[in-house]
C-alpha cells in the first residue's frame, strides 16, 4: 500500500471490534487508537464540569463530553512518530457526529481523511452474553467465557492452572444496559453521517472470527 489507510471501527461494547483491530496491528502493520484503552488509562482524571473522574463516568455507563474525549486523541496522535505516513485504526471512536465532524477536522491537520468506517452489527442479546459472561485469569490474561468459553476444568486456568480470575467493574447489567441505550441512541445519526460520505462498510460480528476477519481485510481491500 502506497498511501497510509486510516479507518474507523464502529460498533456496540463486546462487538468484537477490539479483537479485529488487534489482528490489523500484529498482521497488516497498523498503529491503533483505541478511546477503550485510553479512557481506562486516565480513568484517575478528574473531569470539572461533570464533578467526577474519567473513571467514574465509564463505570455509570454514560458517554463523556465530546471536548474531554477529543483532547485525549489530540494528544495520542501527537505521540505517534511520523503518523501521517501510518496505517492508523480510531477504535471504539467517535461515538457521535460531533466528534466525527471534530476528527475530521483534527486529521485534516495532518493531511489526512477517514478513508473506510467498519460496522459491526450484532444483536443486543449477544452482546450482553459476551459482556455479562466474560472473565480473564489474573495471572495470564487468558478470556474466557460463562456462555462461550469456560475453562477445560472449572474454576482452573486452560493456560497457567491459576485459579483466581477477574471480571472488569462495569461489566455488569446495569452499566451494559446504559452503554447499549447511549449507543444505539447516539450512533444511528453517526452511521447515517457517514453513509452519507460513502465510507460506512458492514461486517457481521456475529459470524465466526474467521469469517468477521475475512469480511474486515475484504472491505478494506487488503483481502
Amino acid at each position: 500500500m502506497s498511501d497510509s489507510l486510516w479507518i474507523v471501527l464502529l460498533g456496540a461494547p463486546g462487538c468484537g471490534k477490539g479483537t479485529q483491530a488487534e489482528f490489523l496491528v500484529s498482521e497488516n502493520g497498523f498503529s491503533i487508537i483505541s478511546v477503550g484503552e485510553m479512557l481506562r488509562a486516565n480513568k484517575s482524571k478528574f473531569i470539572e464540569k461533570e464533578n467526577k473522574t474519567i473513571g467514574e463516568i465509564i463505570s455509570g455507563g454514560t458517554l463523556l463530553p465530546d471536548d474531554v474525549v477529543m483532547d485525549l486523541v489530540s494528544d495520542e496522535l501527537s505521540k505517534i512518530k511520523q503518523v501521517s505516513s501510518k496505517n492508523l485504526i480510531f477504535d471504539g471512536f467517535p461515538r457521535t457526529v460531533g466528534q466525527a465532524t471534530s476528527l475530521n477536522s483534527l486529521i485534516s491537520k495532518f493531511g489526512k481523511k477517514i478513508d473506510c468506517v467498519l460496522n459491526f452489527d450484532i444483536e443486543d442479546e449477544v452482546i450482553k452474553k459476551r459482556i455479562l459472561g466474560r472473565y480473564k485469569c489474573s495471572k495470564c490474561g487468558k478470556i474466557y467465557n460463562d456462555f462461550f468459553l469456560k475453562p477445560r476444568n472449572e474454576g482452573i486456568c486452560d493456560i497457567c492452572g491459576c485459579e483466581v480470575f477477574d471480571r472488569r467493574a462495569d461489566d455488569n447489567e446495569e452499566s451494559l444496559q446504559k452503554r447499549l441505550s447511549e449507543y444505539h441512541k447516539k450512533t444511528v445519526a453517526l452511521k447515517d453521517f457517514y453513509e452519507s460520505s460513502g465510507i460506512l462498510k458492514s461486517v457481521n460480528a456475529d459470524a465466526d472470527f474467521s469469517e468477521v476477519r475475512k469480511s474486515v481485510l475484504n472491505n478494506l481491500n487488503l483481502g
